[in-house]
């Protein structure tokens, strides 16, 4: 938000101006560790353990601790996906969530078209799962990183990067680890 301040004589005039923010943060996530308890259960459909519903909670309150609580959330509509956001969501408030099966088991390109025209706002977060979020971290970085469940990667845009969209253009500034915290 823009404040511009005029003073006309006694009276003042206050102008607001909504600035459309840029990117400039990126939050990349696979899900929390689920259960393969139920065998008749789709893959889509598969709850979290225990261990993935503590995990979710140990990355939430590091992201806000670390000041990185994101403004939109695209996410795979799994199961997995969905309860792993629920259990971080007591944590973060006013998050535009979108869940899409767009987002399940995606490839980099893919998960970059589906975000693209929905960029209007400074820090999103990608919920998604394995291969697709360490090829999607590897395309943004230029670097393969190994996500085992529940692993969170904080991105900034490099400075003078003339597109976010280009491979190479965002440094990893933190790999969270659940096991780690």
């Amino acid at each position: 938000m823009l404040f511009i301040i005029y003073s006309i004589g006694r009276e003042i005039i206050i102008m607001l101006w909504r600035v459309k923010n840029i990117l400039s943060k990126l939050i990349l996530m696979r899900h929390a560790k689920s259960s393969w308890r139920y065998p008749d259960l789709s893959d889509h459909e598969r709850p979290l353990k225990k261990r993935g519903r503590k995990a979710s909670v140990k990355i939430a309150k590091e992201l806000i601790k670390l000041e990185w609580s994101p403004n939109k959330l695209f996410s795979s509509d799994s199961a997995r996906t969905k309860e792993t956001w629920k259990r971080m969501n007591k944590y973060m408030k006013d998050v535009d969530v979108k869940y899409s099966r767009k987002f399940y088991h995606s490839k980099p390109k893919k998960i970059m078209k589906n975000i693209t025209d929905e960029l209007n706002c400074e820090t999103i977060m990608i919920l998604g799962h394995n291969p697709g979020c360490s090829d999607f971290l590897e395309h943004l970085c230029g670097e393969w990183h190994r996500m085992p469940t529940a692993a969170t990667a904080l991105l900034t845009i490099k400075d003078n990067s003339i597109s976010w969209k280009e491979p190479g253009n965002w440094n990893l500034e933190e790999l969270l680890l659940p096991r780690e915290l």
